[in-house]
């Protein structure tokens, strides 16, 4: 077991499993929802002990509850997943991602904008989202880079379904190459710059959206729906062990 992975893995009181013997639950969850869902704080706390550990954040800059929030929360969409327990009211919060979407009603510059001002002396248009705090924690490597998918195919669906776009995304180059490994598909717009506000190494990236869904089209989409808020149900463990045989 992987300890140190394990030590960032919030464990959080959640009814999500009671009606269910599936191993993940991906969860959509809006901005106006975010102060009446308890999960969320899990994931709060996920980023927080990730960018601490990863050096982005000292723990001197976290909110007074060991969260990591920001403004661009309020205008986010945002991603929760959730790994079964051996007490049915408990969960691991085991990934987050969030979509900071650029509306008339909100036109502030997308992060991506602030840090990379060059690419953008053209503004992003309304509309335009951004991929933003994806993480993905689990001390089994191959199930790590599987959590991933439900958030870039629910994220893909509302972005779709809502007709927004393009989508962007600020991602550090071992990111990206981790990413492109897994055939996501995307454009690399700039040359990596260190951005000392974040203490990162980031590059701006644009997403294929086309090109993503025909990958989704081909590979499945796990049947989740979680337009507009709601749970869906992701196994993999039945695939993994199938793999293996």
């Amino acid at each position: 077991m992987n300890y140190e992975k394990a030590e960032v893995i919030p464990i959080v009181e959640s009814h999500i499993f009671e009606d269910t013997d599936a191993q993940l639950a991906i969860a959509e969850v809006k901005p106006d929802e975010l102060a009446n869902m308890a999960e969320f704080i899990g994931a709060a706390e996920l980023r927080a002990k990730t960018y601490v550990a990863n050096g982005f954040v000292k723990e001197t800059e976290l909110n007074d509850d060991g969260t990591e929030l920001d403004a661009d929360d309020e205008r986010s969409i945002h991603y929760l997943v959730f790994e079964r327990t051996a007490v049915r009211s408990l969960a691991r919060v085991v990934g987050n991602m969030r979509l900071v979407m650029k509306t008339a009603e909100n036109p502030n510059p997308l992060p991506v904008e602030r840090f990379f001002p060059e690419y953008f002396q053209e503004s992003a248009p309304n509309g335009s989202a951004e991929v933003s705090r994806l993480i993905a924690r689990h001390e089994d490597a191959r199930m790590q880079a599987l959590i991933k998918w439900p958030m870039f195919i629910a994220g893909y669906k509302q972005v779709v379904e809502s007709e927004s776009g393009p989508v962007y995304g600020l991602m550090t180059p071992g990111l990206i190459r981790q990413l492109s490994s897994q055939h996501v598909p995307m454009s690399v717009l700039a040359e990596a710059e260190y951005i000392e506000e974040i203490n990162a190494t980031k590059q701006p990236v644009e997403i294929d959206l086309p090109a993503l869904g025909r990958l989704i089209s081909a590979t499945g989409d796990y049947d989740i729906n979680i337009s507009g808020g709601g749970v869906s149900y992701v196994d993999f463990e039945k695939s993994i062990k199938g793999d293996a045989a």
